[in-house]
């Protein structure tokens, strides 16, 4: 089956996400987001990995410093049986005034009042091959945005019909048949 989603640990590795409320309530900051990573995508395959998290946090007082320390940055979750790889973490640094800074290890990062940084955790890698995964999940992923149309179509070889996301299944078959014939060239 897909990897699970939303499967964080953060601080030493053994510590799980705390609830905004308990951030918001002992620290001057506010969690503007925390959702599925779907903007950084997944592994695709067969079975589709996890997707990581977003979650912002605004600074709320006059000052504030920023330290993290980021890992599986570098190297992504691999994808296993032709499955693609994952996405890697990482955070994005918001502050007032300047162009967005992508990091994966600060220390005492000076931020100030209405500056935000988003903490964002990558997706697992896929299993099995994309070609092989089922038109109907395919269809659902569009459905609950976690992919494209684009997206099921050039790497799943699903057709979907844009207004009503039914399988045109004709197509489908001969476009994966045209996906398998082209990769063993």
């Amino acid at each position: 089956m897909d990897g699970e989603s939303g499967l964080v640990a953060c601080g030493d590795g053994e510590t799980y996400i705390a609830s905004n409320e308990v951030y918001e309530k002992h620290m001057p900051i506010l969690v503007e987001r925390f959702c599925l990573n779907v903007e950084s995508g997944t592994g695709h395959g067969k079975h589709r990995g996890g997707f990581g998290v977003i979650k912002d946090y605004r600074v709320l007082c006059s000052e504030a410093y920023f330290t993290v320390s980021i890992g599986r940055n570098k190297f992504p979750p691999w994808g296993v049986d032709g499955g693609t790889n994952g996405t890697s973490n990482y955070c994005v640094i918001f502050k007032q005034g300047e162009e967005p800074r992508v990091v994966r290890k600060v220390a005492a990062v000076k931020l100030k009042k209405g500056d935000l940084v988003s903490l964002r955790s990558g997706g697992g890698g896929g299993w099995g091959d994309p070609l092989d995964r089922d038109p109907e999940l395919v269809r659902m992923d569009v459905k609950n945005e976690y992919i494209s149309i684009k997206v099921a179509r050039e790497v799943y070889g699903v057709i979907l019909d844009p207004d009503t996301l039914s399988i045109r299944w004709g197509e489908t078959k001969k476009l994966r048949e045209e996906m398998r014939r082209l990769r063993k060239k």
